[in-house]
């Protein structure tokens, strides 16, 4: 391509090409234009009229500065960087790259199938992480079929469905497991409920698979230490950050909880927060101790931009508007933790939620009854406190340490 080319006919035709190579006008408009447009309006107020690479590039990096400055996500900058990469290689090549197929795309069912995992996931409602999830299941168990030659499911025998289960479990780990068995489970629940001929596997898929617990790291007291060493809390950003932390350390909360809490949440006077959680729908009452407090006290008096909003945190840069996204409390942890010298490893658990099971640990060494630490975590079963009781004599005796006597100070906010 590389011919000289308007900013606007470049969009044009960029869109064009997207749509005939096969994008859905849901994802075009969802998510391709509206990132293509951010560029378009960049060039638009540089008073750049032609496309080029250099500008796209210098966009890019403009971004880049806005993410260190935390006025943009990680998943914001994310975006941007992939348009702005796809831009650069058709404005190159002329062509269109199709990325690989996504989980839940590669096994390819008749419309009657898929019409029907449609119709599924619609009557169950689930949440849009476990709808990807379901949808991947339910597709890869009729595809099995549909190569075993059940192009409809009436001609299904149990014994198809525990070849399925037998050849699955070969291939993945006991906890996925377990989600597949559970998920078609209510798939054939949802079979039986709307009329549709098929074997009853609702007792196979009952099957209990045993989870195994993997033993999970957290935070450290000494990282801890070393990353509230680092953070300067002569700054507004320093003082919110220092405060989110400690407020995350002392009280388990998660970061999408934590970027939700109002003013009118914090009771000075009781010592006390309140928090509708956002995972489980669950309302919990926390003691707000001392060092949590007193951070919050000097963020909020000291730092917080003047607004109507009554959102604890706001973003530093103007308009002030609230931290709007979890993910940017976690790229934030993770700065702090470079500039602590603090080396991660994926999936470490050393990430800001870390912090809970930090808490979770040692309220558990301190003798706190499990059923207590469910309701202080937010948890709707004991199940998802068992991940918390896989300790290590290591981790025991760290725990253990600088744990007597926690007392709630309450402070008044003047």
């Amino acid at each position: 391509m590389q011919e000289a080319i308007t900013i606007h006919e470049f969009a044009v035709k960029m869109t064009a090409e997207l749509r005939r190579v096969g994008y859905a006008e849901s994802t075009l408009y969802r998510h391709l234009i509206p990132d293509m447009m951010r560029v378009v309006h960049y060039y638009e107020k540089a008073g750049i009229t032609y496309y080029s690479i250099q500008a796209t590039t210098l966009y890019l990096s403009l971004q880049k500065e806005r993410l260190d400055r935390q006025e943009i996500t990680e998943h914001y900058y994310r975006q941007v960087k992939s348009i702005a990469s796809r831009m650069n290689d058709f404005f190159i090549t002329g062509e269109i790259k199709i990325p690989s197929a996504k989980r839940g795309t590669v096994y390819v069912i008749s419309p009657e199938y898929e019409n029907l995992v449609d119709r599924f996931v619609d009557y169950k409602q689930y949440k849009q992480n476990t709808c990807d999830d379901v949808r991947w299941v339910v597709r890869k168990y009729l595809f099995f079929l549909e190569q075993k030659g059940h192009s409809s499911l009436d001609t299904v025998s149990i014994e198809d469905a525990r070849t399925f289960i037998l050849e699955t479990a070969a291939d993945v780990t006991s906890s996925s497991l377990h989600s597949i068995l559970l998920y078609l489970k209510h798939f054939h629940i949802f079979l039986k409920e709307i009329g549709i001929p098929a074997p009853d596997c609702v007792e196979l898929f009952s099957y209990k698979v045993y989870r195994e617990m993997p033993v999970l790291s957290y935070v450290t007291d000494e990282e801890l230490s070393r990353i509230f060493a680092v953070i300067d809390r002569t700054t507004e950003m320093g003082k919110r950050d220092y405060a989110i932390i400690q407020l995350a350390a002392t009280t388990g909360l998660r970061a999408c909880d934590i970027i939700r809490l109002r003013l009118k949440d914090i009771d000075w006077r009781k010592g006390e927060i309140y928090v509708n959680q956002k995972k489980t729908g669950r309302d919990v009452t926390l003691p707000l101790l001392n060092d949590a407090a007193e951070a919050l006290k000097d963020y909020i008096l000291n730092a917080r931009p003047e607004s109507d909003d009554n959102t604890v945190f706001l973003r530093i840069s103007a308009p002030h508007k609230p931290v709007s996204n979890a993910v940017s409390i976690g790229e934030m942890f993770k700065r702090y933790q470079n500039k602590a010298g603090l080396q991660r490893q994926t999936l470490d658990g050393k990430g800001f939620h870390g912090l809970r099971r930090r808490l979770a640990k040692k309220l558990l060494v301190s003798g706190t009854p499990t059923t207590a630490i469910a309701q202080i975590l937010g948890h709707d079963d004991m199940n998802s406190v068992r991940q918390y009781l896989s300790l290590n004599t290591e981790n025991i005796r760290e725990c253990a340490l600088d744990f007597d006597g926690i007392e709630v100070v309450r402070k008044e906010l003047m």
